[in-house]
């Protein structure tokens, strides 16, 4: 900023205005609003005057050739200067250069000159006609005959052609016709990086756009080539929105991996003699107003310089001239963040590192920078979005569906209940049926036979207790070396069925949970068993309680505490000879019956084992007619079968229950809640696409 005569703050020319300006390539009415400025700010003549003094002692002195060749300072300060007199009626003399007397309608070898479109510090551009190739080029030349400006007219031609990608503008060819030196280009029919930029963009577009315009410069490294002036004017946005890099009239050569050096030199490094100012200051890296060396992290910094500036509507270093300029950018002053920006801390992040002051500070290539750039930043908000999205298509379609879907679940229910009283009939006939087959086959082994043959002698008054003690000894031990698997593994479900036999007092002779011990417990003491040693030929099936203290007691189910519940089958031989008992767990039973609904046994105490809730349980018909029942605000449709055993008795009732209520039943009110659920959510969906987008960080 400066001041005019009245103190009130004006902007200083920038880059492109010098650079036009010096050029003689402004309109007449940015000309005369730049020489009214220049009039007031005393700044900008003095860094006029400073450019055209160097310009004209450059220009009298004949160029130096080999190593010490030196290049001419650049900038906005760029790299093409006029003289002083080119300030016209400022100075009040008119010794201003004229420009090189190129017409439309000249012929410069194989190419026509057509249109003039546009000129820059260095040269001019036209569309040109390839008479040979019947097709429009750009065709770049200088805006004044000099020897060093034509050197580097070349070296931006071979510069570009060793670069083939497709974000960067491609050289067809170059030439030198009636002492004019040419570039023939790729013509580009769109606008620049700076001109596009005018219209509002979004992070993601400026983000897409400024990695294509990297990659082209990642792929003019990777062949060896430093450009050393990245800037949005030198770069083009085809009407297509294909970016591509151009103007490389600063590029310097380095070989590249592999490649033979001296195959690959386009204007070595050396050329630019130590302490020259080679760039656009306003994009410039600490190393090129220091005259350092330059390399590839150099078009690392230039190119976050014109990011940031993209991104954030002004440039990174605050500056009121040349000098506060480079004392800001050598030692990192950065603008702080405006406020209201959307640019996130990760991606500002990512941006300071490339505008490190040391070249080691910023990113190893520009593709490890590309690689940050195109990180998915956006994922977060993306996830938020469809999140919230997915939540109110859900609620909006429960809330339109509510009726239909509990029609439905209701329906489905029914028919659950009925394929699993079904499968409850059939299991309960299997296990019957199995256990049936079981028992008899037991009863025909021979430690069976003996079991049901055996009587203490002391019942006759023969013999003592301790000989009857050996024989239940003996029994117990032909019972434990018997083969029993297949009475144990025909089971329904997983865990194998316990077995276990007793003589004609009831005593426990033999349990398959306590193989090698001799209980003698009283077997008795079970009613089950207790009817079933009243009754010839006994088949009583029964729902017992895993951890009923009287089961317990008959150690059936070994010393160690069990819980859950078992259907044990009680089988007496002829006369009450002996006891043959199974018992099959109850939850593997349950497993193998249910059918998608929660499930239940309840026992004729009211013993239960299950999934389905006691509330529900407390609330059963007697019938096993479907009935529904609400609790919490939770709404269950419930059914009862019965489970009848070999003897006819009903051992107790399997229970059916499933969740019926609609998805707005949840809870009272629930209707209302779900409506505000749903806007709520398709806004906040709405609002992280927006920030996702946007942002894209």
């Amino acid at each position: 900023m400066c001041q005019n005569g009245r103190g009130i703050p004006v902007d200083c020319l920038d880059a492109n205005a010098v650079q036009d300006l010096m050029s003689d390539a402004l309109e007449a009415g940015a000309r005369q609003a730049v020489m009214a400025h220049l009039d007031t700010c005393g700044d900008c003549r003095e860094l006029i005057g400073v450019m055209a003094k160097d310009t004209i002692r450059e220009s009298s002195q004949p160029p130096a050739s080999g190593l010490e060749e030196t290049a001419r300072p650049v900038g906005a300060l760029d790299e093409t200067h006029a003289s002083i007199d080119a300030l016209g009626a400022t100075q009040g003399t008119d010794r201003t250069p004229k420009l090189a007397g190129i017409a439309v309608g000249r012929t410069l070898g194989r190419y026509t000159l057509v249109e003039r479109l546009g000129s820059g510090a260095m040269g001019v551009v036209y569309r040109a006609e390839d008479r040979e190739l019947s097709r429009h080029v750009a065709v770049k030349i200088l805006s004044r005959p000099d020897d060093a400006l034509t050197e580097r007219l070349v070296r931006e031609a071979r510069s570009m052609a060793q670069v083939n990608h497709p974000n960067v503008v491609a050289v067809y060819d170059v030439g030198t016709s009636d002492s004019t030196t040419y570039i023939a280009m790729e013509l580009v029919e769109g606008t620049s990086f700076r001109a596009w930029q005018q219209t509002p963009r979004d992070i993601a577009d400026l983000l897409t756009s400024y990695g294509a315009a990297g990659r082209g410069l990642a792929a003019a490294h990777a062949s060896g080539i430093v450009h050393r002036d990245f800037k949005p004017d030198n770069v083009l946005v085809g009407k297509y929105g294909r970016v591509r890099v151009t103007d490389f009239g600063l590029a310097a050569a380095r070989p590249a991996d592999g490649a033979d050096p001296a195959a690959s030199l386009v204007g070595d490094l050396s050329l630019t003699r130590s302490g020259t100012v080679m760039g656009t200051p306003a994009y410039m890296a600490p190393e090129q107003f220091d005259g350092g060396n330059v390399d590839a992290r150099t078009d690392q910094f230039n190119f976050c310089v014109a990011l940031y500036e993209a991104l954030y509507g002004e440039r990174p270093f605050a500056a009121k001239s040349f000098e506060d300029l480079a004392d800001n950018v050598a030692e990192g002053r950065v603008r702080p963040a405006p406020a209201n920006t959307r640019v996130s801390t990760a991606l500002r992040g990512i941006v300071l590192r490339g505008l490190s002051v040391k070249p080691g500070d910023r990113y190893p290539t520009m593709d490890h920078l590309l690689d940050d750039l195109a990180r998915d930043r956006a994922k977060p908000w993306r996830r938020a979005s469809i999140a919230a999205a997915s939540l109110a298509v859900v609620l909006g379609f429960g809330f339109a569906a509510d009726w239909a879907i509990r029609d439905r679940l209701t329906e489905k229910t029914q028919q659950a209940f009925e394929a699993t009283a079904k499968q409850t009939n059939q299991t309960t006939k299997l296990i019957v049926t199995l256990n049936k087959t079981i028992s008899s086959q037991a009863y025909v082994f021979s430690a069976m036979i003996e079991v049901s043959a055996y009587k203490e002698d002391a019942d006759f008054g023969l013999g003592d207790a301790s000989a009857d003690k050996q024989e239940l000894d003996l029994l117990h031990q032909k019972l434990a070396s018997a083969t029993w698997d297949f009475a144990r593994d025909s089971t329904i479900g997983g865990r194998p069925n316990v077995i276990a036999v007793g003589d004609y007092k009831g005593r426990l002779l033999y349990t398959s949970e306590l193989p090698d011990e001799l209980p003698l417990t009283d077997l008795t003491q079970l009613p089950s068993v207790r009817q079933a040693m009243q009754t010839d030929k006994a088949n009583i099936m029964r729902l017992v309680r895993n951890d009923d203290p009287t089961l317990v007691a008959t150690k059936l189910l070994g010393n160690a505490a069990h819980d859950g519940m078992s259907i044990m089958f009680t089988r007496t031989g002829t006369g009450g000879t002996s006891l043959f008992l199974q018992l099959v767990d109850a939850d593997s039973v349950l497993a193998y019956m249910k059918m998608g609904t929660l499930l239940s046994i309840l026992g004729p105490d009211g013993d239960t084992r299950g999934d389905v809730p006691t509330e529900l349980l407390a609330r059963l018909p007697a019938t096993d007619a479907i009935t529904e029942v609400t609790i919490d605000t939770k709404t269950y449709q419930l059914r009862a079968v019965d489970m009848v055993g070999p003897d006819g008795m009903t051992v107790g009732r399997v229970v059916m229950a499933s969740r019926v209520d609609g998805v707005l039943s949840l809870f009272p009110g629930a209707r209302t809640v779900f409506a505000f659920a749903m806007i709520g959510a398709a806004l906040v969906a709405i609002g992280m696409f927006a920030a996702a987008r946007s942002r894209r960080a």
